[in-house]
């Protein structure tokens, strides 16, 4: 970042107060972002649980909303705030939000920023908000966020690392517990059983996204195909394709000309979708949310990249990565073919030795 725009950052700064662990009781999670950045913040969460602070307040977006939509904590009163998603927010929406948080809830002791962006709107709703204390992991130097945050941002801006052990050692070097790197997903027990019931007599199956959050991460309805039939060559487990609603057409289209593939007769969501990876005995997906599901329930994954994601590589054991090029419909076939084949005898290896265990 240049001086001349940290400089220009200096508006949104403010004097807050030494953080202590200790005495924090009202928190602001701020995460208006995309459904594996919220997946990402649980040991953020799972960390003030364990300190038992008073009360958590949310702020999600509503693309990202659902994945809080069946958490529990103990002993920590739970709100969730959602917004729109902050890339779309105005200005005005934000410190609206900062504004009513305020009023409603009092002054936080501590706001959690895990919108990891370098940008005006994330900086506004710290100022707006005026926390007593403030975490990042992005890397400003500003006085608002508290200096135990430099380990954090150098694991996320010059490492690379995987953004839940980011949390994990931001929240350690913040005086609170300790607690495992790993994304999660929570689920009710209605979602877990109405899908269950659709999936019933299929015994194992693959979980197979086809989508990403862009178009270059997205299998053409002809590479599907392709796709397809080289894991039917490989294995003659049943194939379930979970889709958003916006592919719902083509999906069915491929269901339809497909033997022993499958999709939910339920309306797509979130939250079905991430039950069906739950219960798989493997994913393949273009798309990293997925790919977080599948880790959040150790779910043996196959990612295909359009490049190798330091941040947000798979956190399951068995997991294979295949990169691609600039579109994963140019995914190498051999290499796809081999990596799954491979993926599926170290499951096969793994259910063995735990039989015998």
């Amino acid at each position: 970042m240049s001086r001349l725009i940290s400089l220009a950052l200096r508006i949104f700064d403010y004097k807050t107060q030494p953080l202590d662990a200790q005495n924090v009781n009202l928190v602001v999670l701020h995460i208006p972002d995309q459904i594996g950045d919220a997946m990402a913040t649980f040991p953020l969460i799972r960390s003030l649980e364990k300190q038992q602070i008073g009360h958590l307040i949310i702020v999600a977006s509503t693309i990202n909303s659902p994945v809080f939509q069946a958490l529990v904590l103990e002993n920590t009163r739970l709100t969730v705030i959602t917004s729109q998603f902050q890339d779309i927010a105005t200005y005005q929406e934000i410190t609206s939000l900062a504004h009513k948080i305020r009023q409603e809830h009092g002054v936080p002791d501590l706001c959690i920023e895990a919108m990891r962006k370098k940008n005006i709107k994330t900086l506004l709703f710290v100022k707006t908000l005026r926390a007593k204390a403030n975490l990042q992991a992005v890397g400003l130097t500003l006085n608002c966020f508290s200096p135990v945050c430099r380990v954090a941002s150098r694991m996320d801006q010059k490492f690379r690392a995987p953004v839940p052990m980011t949390w994990s050692i931001l929240m350690r070097d913040a005086g609170f517990p300790v607690v495992n790197a790993c994304f999660e997903l929570p689920l009710a027990t209605n979602t877990l059983q109405e899908v269950g019931e659709q999936l019933q007599g299929l015994g194992a199956y693959i979980a197979l996204n086809l989508e990403g959050s862009i178009a270059n991460r997205t299998f053409s309805l002809e590479s599907a195909r392709q796709l397809i039939t080289l894991i039917q060559q490989v294995t003659a487990l049943p194939i379930v394709i979970v889709h958003s609603p916006k592919k719902m057409d083509q999906m069915c289209q491929l269901v339809a000309e497909s033997e022993n593939v499958y999709r939910l007769s339920l309306d797509p969501s979130i939250l079905r979708t991430a039950a069906v990876i739950k219960d798989a005995y493997l994913t393949i997906s273009p798309d990293t949310s997925i790919v977080h599901m599948a880790s959040a329930y150790r779910t043996p994954v196959l990612a295909v990249y359009t490049d190798f994601k330091t941040r947000w590589p798979p956190m399951e054991n068995i997991a294979e990565i295949v990169v691609v090029g600039r579109q994963v419909s140019e995914i190498n076939h051999n290499e796809f073919t081999e990596k799954l084949s491979r993926l599926i005898k170290r499951i096969s290896a793994t259910s063995t030795s735990g039989s015998d265990a």
